[in-house]
């Protein structure tokens, strides 16, 4: 640069900076220019807003555009221009569709129809390329040629005249010659006019914009309107699926065993577990008698009749039954005719269990029913009975046949497995 040229350089910014903080003021231009300037900067900030809308909406995962990015940028580096094109969420349920589809085999109706599905997804994945190569051409070149030429040497013609605008409120603040002057205004409004008229022809060519957009719309159209057609075949074959299905006969399964050699019911340890424990007599006793009262009836001999059962038939050698036995806790007075009388401590032999509330017991000889779950402690007969043939002090605080009372109930849950 040369010696005149620097110095009109350090003219220009000594200008700006006067005007920056007020020590100068500025060479206003007219309404129009200013309204002019706005639009096209509203214009070049619209453009690049589209083109950066348009490129989400045809490529919308952000991280797969960066990635092609990386990818085009390390390709130019290498010389080479292959380039892989954008991933269709389309094509890549498609794929999916394919892959299982296939290993469902075509002896499924759910593996034909992902293979028709899969087809009709490929077809749509490749119409989107279409549309995106259709608005590329149409739409993202043309605007990005408008802003990168037109919208470009406008910004070139505006630059220039700011320069010149600030030479010429130099010269004119330091008074230099009027030839000089005169030049600085020439070249000022020179600038002006080249700059206006670059704004005025691009504000002026809405249509071919309008048009370019139209183009947008069209193509999306067309893509729709082709993916509508592939969506209704695919109806349309899912249906025939459906109809063919619906019309086959209905097949039934039965499962296979999964042991074809099993082991003998006379071998199971179940089976032997169930005849030792039928050999110990434990079905042998016999229910107890029905319960009556001579002098008088009770509100307990409706309960005792539906209670009372047939005895079971007696075997070759009868075993007779033993009687359970409690301890009364409470002193109990009778409240009706017929029933047992206990006092605090005293041992109750039951003969029967009458109901949930009541056993037939005996006590120094006398027998009536009493309420044993109430004011003794309660014990099972299906489990004592049995037992007081083995152990004479079951239930008593004498008996030390721990391992018996222990397993006991599991014994007698032996014959209800086998027969399950």
């Amino acid at each position: 640069m040369s010696l005149s040229g620097l110095r009109k350089q350090f003219n220009k910014a000594n200008q700006y900076l006067s005007e920056t903080v007020g020590a100068a003021e500025a060479t206003k231009l007219d309404d129009d220019y200013n309204e002019m300037e706005r639009k096209l900067d509203l214009t070049n900030e619209l453009i690049s807003a589209l083109i950066a809308g348009t490129n989400e909406y045809l490529q919308p995962n952000p991280a797969t555009r960066a990635k092609m990015a990386a990818m085009g940028a390390m390709s130019k580096v290498r010389g080479t221009t292959k380039s892989s094109p954008y991933p269709q969420t389309e094509g890549l349920l498609a794929e999916t569709m394919l892959r299982y589809g296939t290993t469902l085999g075509d002896d499924s109706d759910l593996g034909k129809a992902l293979k028709d599905c899969s087809e009709a997804y490929r077809q749509m994945a490749d119409i989107k390329y279409q549309m995106e190569d259709q608005v590329k051409h149409t739409f993202l070149d043309p605007i990005t040629h408008l802003q990168n030429t037109e919208l470009k040497e406008v910004l070139h013609h505006r630059t220039k005249l700011k320069g010149r605008r600030l030479d010429y409120d130099c010269k004119k603040r330091k008074q230099t010659r009027d030839e000089e002057l005169i030049q600085a205004e020439e070249k000022l409004e020179e600038s002006k006019r080249l700059a206006e008229i670059a704004m005025f022809n691009v504000l002026s060519n809405d249509v071919e914009q309008v048009s370019q957009l139209k183009a947008l719309v069209e193509a999306q159209m067309d893509f729709h309107q082709q993916t509508l057609n592939v969506l209704d075949h695919l109806k349309s074959q899912l249906g025939s699926r459906i109809k063919e299905a619906a019309s086959r006969p209905h097949r039934e399964h039965i499962p296979k065993p999964v042991l074809t050699d099993k082991t003998p019911r006379n071998r199971s340890p179940v089976g032997e577990i169930t005849n030792s424990t039928a050999n110990m007599g434990l079905d042998n006793h016999q229910p107890p008698p029905p319960y009556s009262v001579t002098n008088g009836s009770t509100t307990n001999d409706t309960a005792w009749a539906s209670a009372s059962a047939p005895p079971l038939a007696a075997k070759t050698e009868p075993t007779p039954a033993a009687k359970a036995s409690c301890k009364a806790l409470y002193d109990f007075k009778a409240e009706n005719p017929g029933e047992l009388e206990l006092k605090e401590g005293q041992i109750v032999d039951l003969v029967s269990q009458i109901d949930e509330n009541w056993y037939e017991g005996s006590v120094n000889g006398r027998t009536g029913p009493s309420p044993v779950e109430k004011i003794t402690k309660k014990t099972v007969l299906a489990i004592v009975l049995p037992m007081k043939k083995y152990c004479p002090n079951f239930y008593s605080d004498n008996c030390d046949c721990a391992a018996i009372h222990f397993f006991f109930p599991f014994l007698l849950l032996v014959p209800m497995i086998s027969r399950s």
